[in-house]
């Protein structure tokens, strides 16, 4: 995590340019991992900062906190942020990085938004301040080749089970721009400032992708977010001052993007021509047998970009689960 230097720098930088925020400042980092981002703050001039982890790293961060002498501004406490006590009834700024795969995966943002609803001052800051998530298509014969037909004949035996679930799963990968041929449709944005847990489940959320050059098979959907920093909780996304994407058209990070293959055997093979659109729907949601996994499903159809009408296309339908 460290290391995802789009990720750490972009919460550096926002800290620094805008220290006069944190300055006498009471500050809440959940699930603080090894402190950075608590360090940070006290660096700030925060007055105290509050680090809350329920694993085991807390007692590295501890370690850290005292090894960088800022023993008497950051306090470490171990614990789910639903179940520690905090030294204060109210916090200035709530900071986190809650962000998961596909954002939403292991649910931890779930906790940010009961930490910001118990403990946010009326006037308090979020840091991040908004998150989208956004949608494009995917069209890449050489991933499909070496990671679906390859196991159709091996030296000469077929080999299926091999791709087993490839298009029940989630995949998680470095996306190259040259496989992406449409634009991207966000189909989610979170204010962080004001977004209830019952927002982070999507049931239809509509979108619209036009395809930016012929493609011979559609191979499948990318899903990745943004995130925004701004200086006031009245501030909108256009606002911001810093951001970064986990998108294909930015630097990596190590969340990547969450590929969504469309299985062809079921839904057929979808062909499109340049500035042909692709409208549906988009539906998100917690897994049924584990709340920290998300189930995906996405319901799309051709549409002729000069007009309304329908292709001769059927509507299609896949389910995916990101485990």
């Amino acid at each position: 995590m460290l290391q995802d230097t789009v990720r750490t720098d972009a919460y550096r930088d926002f800290i620094y340019d805008n220290k006069h925020l944190f300055a006498g400042k009471v500050v809440l980092d959940v699930g603080c991992g090894t402190g950075i981002l608590s360090l940070f703050c006290a660096k700030a001039g925060a007055a105290k900062v509050i680090a809350v982890d329920n694993s085991a790293i807390i007692e590295k961060a501890r370690e850290i906190v005292f090894e960088n002498e800022l023993g008497d501004t950051i306090q470490c406490l171990r614990g789910k942020i639903e179940e520690v006590t905090l030294p204060v009834k109210k916090v200035d700024i709530i900071i986190s990085e809650w962000m998961g795969y596909c954002l939403l995966y292991e649910a931890m943002l779930d906790s940010v938004i009961w930490a910001r609803n118990r403990y946010l001052d009326s006037n308090g800051l979020m840091i991040p301040s908004h998150a989208t998530l956004q949608l494009s298509l995917f069209a890449d014969d050489d991933y499909i080749s070496d990671k679906i037909t390859f196991w159709n004949s091996v030296y000469g035996f077929k080999m299926s089970c091999m791709r087993a679930k490839s298009y029940d799963d989630i995949v998680i990968r470095t996306v190259n721009t040259e496989t992406v041929p449409s634009n991207s449709a966000t189909f989610l944005e979170l204010p962080l400032h004001t977004v209830q847990k019952d927002d982070l489940t999507i049931t239809a959320a509509d979108f619209g992708l036009i395809a930016a050059q012929d493609v011979d098979q559609l191979h499948g959907f990318i899903i990745h977010f943004d995130i925004f920093f701004t200086t006031g909780r009245d501030k909108k996304i256009s606002d911001a001052t810093n951001r970064f994407t986990t998108g294909p058209s930015g630097s990596e990070t190590h969340w990547q993007q969450a590929l969504a293959l469309i299985d062809t055997s079921k839904s057929g093979t979808v062909t499109m021509k340049a500035s042909e659109r692709i409208q549906g729907s988009i539906a998100l949601r917690k897994g049924n047998e584990y709340f920290r996994e998300l189930e995906i499903s996405i319901q799309w159809q051709a549409t002729d970009a000069q007009s309304d009408e329908k292709a001769s296309r059927l509507m299609r339908r896949q389910t995916w689960l990101m485990r």
